[in-house]
């Protein structure tokens, strides 16, 4: 999967942001570095830069919904620790998941893009229908 194809698929999962005077939006499309928001009173199209989108909790929701993800299923374990050195385990979604594993990914020194490479493709999805 491409960072374009993620974001279309988040936006298929209703994946929206709403402009910076809280105007609701509509997604416009994608490149690898900005999506492209619509608003919806004025229909003038803003630009966000996808390292700002990679940020947001609702994107991976909304891109797990769109890969079949329920909201509610726990996905796995999420080891938090103290100053103190105790840790407290916390079961945490698909999303919360999936969000961990992106920016353990880049603290590694890897893309973004290296790392959407993983998913399936949704070429390869319609392929397969």
């Amino acid at each position: 999967m491409t960072i374009q194809e993620a974001l279309d698929k988040a936006s298929e999962g209703r994946y929206h942001i709403h402009g910076s005077d809280g105007v609701e939006t509509s997604y416009s499309g994608a490149s690898s570095d900005c999506s492209a928001w619509t608003r919806k009173d004025n229909h003038s199209s803003f630009m966000v830069a996808v390292e700002a989108t990679f940020l947001d909790p609702e994107f991976w929701q909304a891109l797990g919904r769109a890969l079949g993800h329920e909201d509610e299923t726990e996905h796995g374990t999420l080891l938090l620790y103290a100053p103190t050195g105790s840790a407290l385990a916390k079961k945490i979604r698909w999303g919360e998941y999936t969000m961990v594993r992106f920016v353990d990914h880049l603290a590694t020194g890897k893309t973004p893009q290296s790392f959407f490479t993983s998913f399936p493709s949704p070429k390869m999805d319609q392929l397969n229908v």
